[in-house]
């Protein structure tokens, strides 16, 4: 028996799944490539990670929040001076779909 966990059929099955065309001809390719795969996921899994301290994030950056404060704003009117045009209290813009 080979020691080969990757068939062409199990190509054709995770093909199937994946809503793959896969051709005859690829199989045998994928099936290598995937096997390569594996084989590097077990080399990783016997990594000692023991003393690792698990993440959730790969930066260190924190989420600053800031207090929601109300500040004074421009009225409506004063934000719409400066349009080229306007259509009561809106501003105009060109027609981007017919």
């Amino acid at each position: 028996m080979s020691d080969k966990k990757i068939t062409t059929e199990k190509v054709k099955y995770i093909a199937k799944l994946s809503k793959l065309k896969v051709s005859d001809d690829e199989l045998e390719y994928y099936a290598s490539e995937m096997e390569k795969m594996i084989n590097h996921f077990d080399i990783i899994s016997k990594v000692d990670t023991s003393d690792v301290e698990p993440m959730t994030h790969v930066s260190n950056f924190k989420n600053i929040k800031r207090s929601d404060n109300e500040k004074k704003s421009l009225k409506s009117s004063d934000a719409i001076k400066n349009a080229p045009e306007t259509f009561g209290r809106f501003i105009k813009i060109p027609k981007i779909l017919d």
